[in-house]
């Protein structure tokens, strides 16, 4: 592991290896120059002491030592700091060179998990959490970042100190350079031990940060929720305990960690101070030089160096690890086919579902589900809470894809068709509502964005998309009338406006399919009177898939199906659903009476 820590990170570095080139060349240089220091210095050393040796003996002194050594000991030193300031500009060009490097990788790799995240289906999200997707992005990624950052360099650095330090102190003494590696296989043994118990260490720590995350995620955005029912209390010790259980499998990580560090420098002192013993016993018996254990020493620190730090850089390779092979889990999912878009304007708008079924976790949601809309005509579904109508809605723009039977426009399988085909043809209102965090004016003409038209004309659309949808009278109170800003999911409007605003982003596309998914809900009878107004128009010329709980919505519609445990119970239009006296005509009178209730 520690010899190859790239091994995972390789199809990221690739783009970059110019850059992993030239920091190479870099840290070879760093390396070239502190490993020839040290000889530097033995030579010193040893021609120093020569010469103090030569005149306590009384011997000729050589030519150039003339009447002190101080003239060559200079040299030495003048050569060791001219080398020391090309070391620290070889050592400036590395370090900037491989922290760029990380923060271009974290960036790819940042990039490649969200643009990979966002064409994943729907039902992959149906299954995970936010705050854990979250964490993903921004600690396993900063993970990544840290490990090529620091522990990467510390790697290379470690592994040219370790050999080429190894290489000199053989050329010293073979016998202590071999006595000085008696620890090694102790420690990569032990490394190797701990590798993967840290690497899990760290996944389960990543992965309890993604639930706490998850956790602050939904309160924050249930906030109004959370006050309503005062749960204040309790969701703050569901976090304390999240918490807690994340402080414990950290606390485990650390003693591992704990364990580990201590044990490499006690390694290593016990073969310095070995070292040092039988080292200085040879000095002593005019076996080794002074100068030659001085450089074998100092050889001996720069190779125990990334032996102590063996403990980090496992540390950190596996915590890297850990938190790639997270990010890859998510971009291993299977990707829903974004293919190009082919000529839309082919279809008329016709649809058609034949013997349609749908299972979610095994459950049945839609069976044998059968019926088809004439272009340019009013299919309303209505049924009870649960009875499978907005699954059905979903089957059209492939936000779900039927189990058995068919979905056709105009015929053709919406297999067959492009999915950017469909999604153009589509103007899709749900339910629950969303809106970005931007102008009034932005979350309406998102529905345009990739259209090519000049600001008037767009700003033409938004006009008269946001009258279709009655907004314009709200806009009119609002202190900065289409720019407002509407807050973080639409947080500063109320749930008609948003239900508005979501109906205009979708009516400005000009669509050849609408479909209004309970997208009345929200607002009163009579705004949904004036909307339905607004809108005949529109749904004159379009196929218009309408549901909603209300009879006085749908009563209009060219063709109206009941829904119930997912089939369709009842169709027809209007008048002859109340005559057959079922689900309808009851949903139809109960609704009746509470109208005439309220109008007492």
């Amino acid at each position: 592991m520690v010899l190859n820590p790239l091994k995972p990170f390789q199809r990221y570095l690739k783009p970059y290896r110019r850059m992993v080139v030239l920091g190479l060349f870099f840290l070879l240089s760093v390396q070239a120059i502190q490993t020839a220091i040290p000889m530097l210095l033995k030579w010193a050393i040893d021609e120093g002491k020569a010469y103090l040796d030569a005149r306590q003996l009384g011997e000729t002194l050589p030519p150039t030592w003339t009447g002190s050594p101080m003239g060559d000991l200079a040299g030495y030193g003048i050569v060791i700091a001219v080398l020391g300031t090309i070391q620290w500009c070889f050592n400036f060009g590395m370090r900037w060179n491989f922290t760029a490097l990380s923060r271009y990788v974290e960036r790819d790799v940042r990039a490649m998990y969200v643009h990979h995240l966002v064409k994943l289906p729907l039902s992959f999200f149906n299954t995970r959490q936010v705050g854990d997707l979250l964490a993903h992005a921004t600690n396993d990624v900063e993970a990544i970042q840290r490990f090529l950052h620091h522990a990467f360099r510390m790697s290379l650095t470690g592994i040219l100190t370790f050999f080429l330090s190894l290489a000199l102190m053989c050329t010293i003494d073979w016998y202590l350079a071999v006595l000085s590696l008696i620890p090694m296989p102790v420690m990569v043994l032990s490394a190797r031990m701990m590798a993967g118990r840290m690497r899990r260490g760290y996944r389960s720590v990543q992965e309890q940060f993604g639930v706490m995350s998850s956790c602050i995620q939904e309160n924050l955005s249930g906030m109004r929720v959370v006050k309503a029912f005062s749960r204040r209390l309790l969701e703050i010790d569901k976090f304390s305990l999240l918490n807690d259980d994340y402080v414990e499998r950290n606390r485990r990580l650390i003693n591992l960690r704990s364990l580990f560090y201590p044990f490499t420098f006690l390694l290593n002192g016990v073969s310095m101070v070995v070292i040092l013993w039988l080292g200085g016993l040879r000095v002593i018996e005019g076996t080794l030089s002074l100068g030659a254990f001085v450089a074998f020493n100092a050889y001996l620190i720069r190779m125990s160096r990334p032996m102590m730090m063996l403990g980090r850089m496992v540390d950190e390779h596996q915590r890297a690890v850990a938190s790639l092979s997270r990010i890859e889990g998510v971009t291993r999912e299977k990707p829903q086919v974004l293919d190009t878009t082919d000529d839309a304007s082919r279809f008329r708008g016709e649809i058609e579902f034949r013997s349609v079924a749908f299972t979610y976790d095994g459950s049945p949601v839609l069976e044998d589900v059968s019926v088809k809309v004439p272009a340019g005509s009013t299919l309303a579904i209505v049924g009870r809470v649960g009875s499978g109508k907005s699954t059905l809605a979903r089957l059209i723009p492939r936000l779900i894809h039927a189990t058995q039977g068919e979905v056709l426009i105009d015929g053709e399988p919406i297999e067959d068709i492009p999915i950017a085909t469909i999604r153009s043809l589509v103007g899709y209102v749900p339910q629950d509502t969303f809106l970005f965090s931007d102008t009034i004016r932005e979350n309406v003409s998102l529905g345009v964005a990739e259209v090519n038209e000049s600001a008037d004309a767009r700003n033409e659309r938004v006009d008269r998309a946001t009258e279709t949808s009655q907004l314009v009278q709200d806009l009119e109170i609002m202190p900065n009338g289409i720019q407002t800003i509407v807050g973080e999911r639409g947080v500063t409007l109320s749930g008609g406006q948003r239900q508005r605003a979501a109906l205009a982003r979708a009516v400005i596309r000009e669509p050849k399919i609408l479909i209004l998914d309970d997208s009345m809900a929200s607002v009163d009878t009579r705004t949904e009177e004036a909307i339905l107004g607004g809108l005949r128009d529109i749904m004159a010329e379009r196929t218009t898939i309408l549901i909603a709980h209300r009879i006085s919505t749908v009563k209009d519609a060219d063709h109206i199906v009941v829904m119930d445990e997912g089939r369709i119970v009842e169709e027809g239009d209007h008048d002859r659903l109340v005559a057959q006296d079922g689900i309808y005509a009851e949903m139809f009178r109960r609704q009746h009476l509470a109208e005439e209730l309220d109008g007492l």
